[in-house]
């Protein structure tokens, strides 16, 4: 098996798990506080990169500009994805955001004149009506969750999908080691400050669901390495769309530890937002 494949796969496993299990320290601590527990597992990692890679000799004035973007677009859709999560189905919402690479797709299209193909046009509709369906879906397993998650789960894809098309004029203009002390520096303060605003709505922090947090955080980070690797040694129209598959993980995770269910209308739409980013990556 190419060492390429096995990043890719670990990967899937370790953000598949990560978000099957961020529902409970969620909500129990709150996004905010959330992502300034993050920070403190993704900043090292991604500014010993900086340091080791020599990033500051690749640094151009335009390269900045992108990179910050990248980061900006990145951390602030990651505050949304928790706040979705927080308060919806943790099932629908990582199937669906997992759809952003259709949003990047046609950021590529309108920003950089890139040419949308006919399985491209099929894949937007399919996401365009799995979006429909969450509007109007009911809930699975009988609990009334309303429509609150709406928002910021859309905003998210939106965010992450225009971050895929930052990212790679990003990484193009001043290389991986550059944009991640960029990432650290531009999205630390996005997190602190969060996590500072939501300390003070919240109360104090529980040392138990500190504790039930460090598994989630933990896999992330892990898979933040993982999917760098990845990229970095793989072909990216394969390794793309294999690592936008870890919502099947994460949903598993979710039905058989936490026996959270799905009503048939977000089954179908999850499925379309998914089966829509598989036809993308054709």
């Amino acid at each position: 098996m190419e060492l390429w494949l096995v990043y890719a796969l670990l990967t899937v496993v370790f953000y598949g798990l990560g978000e099957g299990l961020s529902k409970e320290p969620t909500m129990r601590l709150g996004p905010g506080r959330m992502l300034a527990l993050y920070s403190l597992y993704s900043v090292p990692i991604y500014a010993g990169w900086f340091v080791l890679g020599g990033g500051w000799a690749a640094f151009t004035p335009v390269g900045v500009l992108w990179g910050i973007g990248s980061s900006l677009a990145g951390a602030i859709g990651t505050l949304l994805w928790f706040v979705a999560v927080e308060k919806g189905n943790a099932s629908v919402v990582s199937g669906f955001t997992a759809a952003y690479p259709v949003i990047t797709i046609v950021a590529a299209v309108i920003g950089l004149g890139a040419t949308l193909l006919p399985v491209q046009v099929v894949s937007i509709a399919f996401l365009l009506v799995g979006a429909g369906l969450l509007a109007v879906a009911e809930s699975g397993g009988g609990r009334a969750e309303g429509r609150a998650w709406l928002a910021p789960m859309f905003l998210a894809v939106l965010l992450w999908g225009a971050w895929g098309v930052l990212e790679k004029v990003s990484l193009e203009e001043i290389g991986f080691a550059a944009n991640a002390g960029l990432y650290a520096v531009s999205s630390t303060p996005i997190y602190l400050y969060v996590g500072w605003r939501d300390s003070r709505s919240r109360g104090p922090w529980e040392r138990k669901a500190i504790r039930e947090a460090q598994p989630t955080l933990a896999l992330f980070a892990i898979a933040g390495i993982t999917i760098f690797l990845a990229i970095g040694l793989g072909p990216l129209a394969v390794v793309v769309p294999l690592t936008t598959m870890y919502p099947m993980v994460a949903i598993l995770v979710r039905r058989l530890l936490k026996a959270e269910r799905m009503s048939l209308a977000q089954k179908v739409a999850v499925g379309l937002s998914m089966a829509g980013t598989l036809i993308a990556s054709l």
